[in-house]
């Protein structure tokens, strides 16, 4: 499986960061643990990749 580029998952985390504006915390929060979990299964664990997370979804990469 190939890894995410950085505007797949600024595309994502925007996704998750406008469920929080629109239904909440909850709703934020579960789209950025998917998104979280897809990236470690693709590799996107770098510094660089958690920096897009992070960024975008404005929530903490879960350690």
């Amino acid at each position: 499986m190939r890894k995410m580029t950085p505007e797949e998952i600024r595309i994502a985390g925007r996704a998750a960061h406008d469920a929080y504006y629109e239904d909440g915390y909850g709703a934020g929060k579960k789209y950025a643990d998917q998104l979280q979990g897809e990236m470690i299964r693709r590799g996107n664990t770098s510094s660089d990749d958690i920096y897009e997370f992070e960024h975008s979804t404005t929530y903490s990469w879960e350690r």
